[in-house]
Formats: C-alpha cells, sequence, structure tokens
C-alpha cells in the first residue's frame, strides 16, 4: 500500500511538471524573452575567456590589471543597483532592455577598437552598468508574464540557461580563439546582444499579469525619484524571510568568491598540480547547477529559507573536504573534485533559485525593480569583498586555513538559520497584504 501511493505521488509529481513547462511553452512571450536571454547569456560567457586571453595573452596585462579588470564589472552594480531597479520600476521595461542590449553590443565592439587599457576598463564600467539597468528589467517584465504558479519553474528555466551558457559559452570560445583569433568572439558577442534585441521586441510592453491597483500604481509614479533610492531595502527590511535569504544568499556568495579565487593556489598543494583539475572542478560545478535547476523546474519547494541553509551547509563541507582531499592518491583526487564541484554546484544553484523565486513572490510587480536592484548591489558587494579579502586572507593564514574558515562559516550560518528558520517564517509579512508597510515605502 505504500509502495503503491508512493508511485502514485511520483507519478502526480512528473505530470504536474509536464503541465507546468507545457503552460510556460505556450506563452509565446516567455518563449521570446526566455530566447533573448539564451542568446545574450551565451555571449556573455563569449566575451569572458576572450577578454581574459586579450588582456593576458595579446596585451600581456600584469595579475593587478586583470584583477582590476573583473573589479570594473563588478563594482558599478554596487553604486548604480538601487538606481537601475528604480530606472526599471518607472519607465518601460521592454524598451529599457532593449536599449540596454543594443548599448552593450556597441560597448563590446569599442573593446576591439580600444588601444589602451584604460580604455578597456571605461568600457566594461559602462557594460557593468547596462547590465545592471537589465536584469531588474528582465525580472520585472518575467514577473509581468508569469503567474506565482508558473514563477518557479521559469525561474528554474533561467538558472538553467544561465549555467547552461556557462558551460557551452568558454568552450565556443576556446575554439574561436584558437582558430579565428580574439576579435571573432567580441563580434559574437556584439551580435548576440543585437539578436537578444530584435527578440525581445516580440514581448509586449504593456503588462499581461496586472499585481498592483491603479491607485498603488500612480503612487509609484507621483513619488519622488529620488527617494525611492532607499525603497527596495526598505521593503526587504519589512520581510524577515527575504531579509534572512538575503543574508545567506550574500554570506554564500562571499566564500564562492574567497575559494573559487583561490582555488588554483591550492592545487600547488597537490603532487604533479594537475591543472586539468580546474576544468574538471569547473565543469562539474556547472553540471551540478544545471542539476538543480531541471530537478527545481519540476519539483516545489515549500520553504526557501530551508534550502538556502541546507545548501549551504553542504557548500561548507564540500569546501573543508576539498582540502581534506588533496592528501589522497591523484587518481582518486582526479574523481573526487569533479563530483565535490557537482554537489557545490548543485548545492549554489538550489539556494540561487529558491532565493530568486521567493523573492519574486512576496516582491509586488510594481516594486520587483527596486528590490531586485537592493538585491544586486548587496550580492555584488559580496562578490567584491570575496575577491578582495580571498588573497589577504591566503596570504596570511596560508590556503588551507583559509579553505577551512570559508568552509565553517558557511556550516555555521546554515545551521543558524535552519534553526530559526519557523520563527523567521513566522514572522514574515505577506507583501501583497501589507499595503500599508507598501505604501510607506512608496512615499
Amino acid at each position: 500500500m505504500c509502495r503503491y501511493n508512493k508511485v502514485t505521488r511520483m507519478s502526480v509529481y512528473y505530470k504536474g511538471g509536464y503541465k507546468m513547462n507545457r503552460k510556460l511553452l505556450q506563452n509565446r512571450h516567455y518563449v521570446f524573452l526566455i530566447s533573448a536571454q539564451t542568446v545574450s547569456n551565451l555571449g556573455d560567457w563569449l566575451n569572458i575567456l576572450a577578454l581574459m586571453a586579450l588582456l593576458a595573452l595579446k596585451w600581456e596585462a600584469s595579475p593587478m590589471a586583470l584583477s582590476i579588470a573583473m573589479l570594473c564589472l563588478a563594482v558599478p552594480n554596487i553604486f548604480v543597483g538601487s538606481l537601475a531597479g528604480v530606472i526599471a520600476d518607472r519607465l518601460n521595461r521592454k524598451y529599457l532592455m532593449i536599449a540596454t542590449d543594443i548599448l552593450r553590443a556597441l560597448v563590446v565592439i569599442g573593446i576591439i577598437f580600444s588601444s589602451h587599457i584604460w580604455q578597456v576598463y571605461i568600457l566594461l564600467c559602462l557594460s557593468a552598468i547596462f547590465s545592471a539597468i537589465f536584469q531588474p528589467a528582465k525580472e520585472g517584465k518575467l514577473r509581468e508574464m508569469v503567474g506565482d504558479d508558473l514563477i518557479q519553474p521559469a525561474v528554474a528555466t533561467s538558472e538553467l540557461i544561465n549555467n547552461g551558457a556557462k558551460i557551452i559559452g568558454p568552450m565556443i570560445s576556446g575554439v574561436l580563439v584558437s582558430t579565428l583569433g580574439i576579435n571573432w568572439s567580441f563580434y559574437l558577442d556584439s551580435a548576440s546582444f543585437v539578436l537578444s534585441a530584435c527578440l525581445l521586441l516580440f514581448i509586449p510592453g504593456k503588462k499581461l499579469i496586472e499585481t498592483e491597483s491603479q491607485e498603488e500604481h500612480a503612487s509609484v509614479q507621483k513619488s519622488r525619484f529620488w527617494a525611492q533610492f532607499t525603497d527596495g531595502f526598505t521593503f526587504i527590511k519589512k520581510q524577515p524571510k527575504l531579509m534572512a535569504g538575503l543574508f545567506v544568499f550574500s554570506v554564500i556568495i562571499m566564500v564562492l568568491q574567497i575559494c573559487d579565487s583561490q582555488f588554483a593556489i591550492l592545487l600547488r598543494e597537490i603532487p604533479d598540480q594537475p591543472i586539468m583539475l580546474l576544468g574538471w572542478l569547473m565543469a562539474g560545478s556547472g553540471v551540478g547547477t544545471v542539476i538543480a535547476a531541471i530537478f527545481l523546474n519540476k519539483k516545489d519547494i515549500q520553504s526557501a529559507l530551508i534550502a538556502l541553509s541546507l545548501g549551504s551547509i553542504v557548500l561548507g563541507v564540500g569546501y573543508i573536504l576539498c582540502v581534506a582531499f588533496i592528501h589522497i592518491p591523484l587518481t582518486l583526487i582526479m574523481i573526487s573534485y569533479p563530483i565535490l564541484g557537482a554537489v557545490v554546484g548543485f548545492c549554489f544553484g538550489m539556494g540561487a533559485i529558491q532565493f530568486n523565486v521567493m523573492a519574486q513572490k512576496i516582491t509586488p510587480n510594481h516594486f520587483t525593480g527596486r528590490v531586485f536592484g537592493t538585491i544586486g548591489s548587496v550580492t555584488t558587494l559580496a562578490v567584491v569583498i570575496g575577491m578582495l579579502s580571498g588573497g589577504v586572507i591566503s596570504e596570511t593564514l596560508g590556503v588551507q586555513v583559509t579553505y577551512y574558515l570559508s568552509g565553517g562559516l558557511l556550516v555555521l550560518v546554515g545551521l543558524f538559520v535552519y534553526i530559526s528558520h519557523r520563527r523567521i517564517e513566522g514572522g514574515d509579512q505577506v507583501a501583497k497584504g501589507d499595503s500599508g508597510a507598501q505604501k510607506k515605502a512608496q512615499g
């Protein structure tokens, strides 16, 4: 009897996932939006590898110059994230995305014709600013076209495409750089933005799903532009579940940057230093994240905080094992590290997707831009802190201690949130029912 019930539940589970995916694919506007994202994401990962090849191989830039280039892609979002969110909430999101796609296409072409590295830095900062505007506009548009019942598979599909591009993009770029030259990767990246803009022409400019009243919309439009900068953080602060999720997610991202930036140093502790191990670990991480996206595309997770906390704990254990495994035979290392990478990628994917879904469900549509702009600023700040602190900690305490401390921090944060998640979720305010708080934040 128990076995029959289990089979029946599994049958309903797969049928439900199939129906949700079919409903998404029947939404032609969503298909055009996600197709534009697919093209754009592939272009982004073509660009990253080509940029590294341009600076490191063609221009023979120093390690510091490479670090500055990466910071140029990250730092602007800290300062313009909230502004980008306000813009995404006030302007037509469709045309905002098209405009930023075209501007990014021009920026990428500009890198090809740059003659000094400072020119590349400026162009990378501009690209980061345009991307910071595009992201909250895309999240808001997704919410406009997909109801709450389909938001999880929609976000999971978006994450699946993003991480699939991380695997396929560098492979294509590597072939292009080695056969046709560095510039072709930039040309294709620019073309991908143009194609993305063309696909976005087929999505509606108006909202398909109204999640706000006319009075609320009028209140947003009348409120002072500059006063809305803090609205995103004010709203998040009033939602304990969202605030806790942002905290855990930011810690995860920070630790990922600390450890990922120092993995090449950790390789020195392994006899023979097999450089291919880095590639296998990255591939395993990408595969794990893709599996998480596929899994969440069909299964509904009730508590995002539990998913985030468990993901944080397993991630922490994974990083601790990275150090523990350097002393085992090389053959076992080559097997165990890709598996660890897949586990880490799966846990990160589970946490990232569930946090995004939770934020989408809690946030009313007219606040989406500001909330996701604030989230972008906070998480980018975590990225920069991780980039800057990873080398300092490793230089001071050693790379093995860095991994132990980082893993331990993730375990502690995950345990704390898991133990207290009921209290946090019990004190959460449902965004749609808290109209008074929304109006206060808007004003």
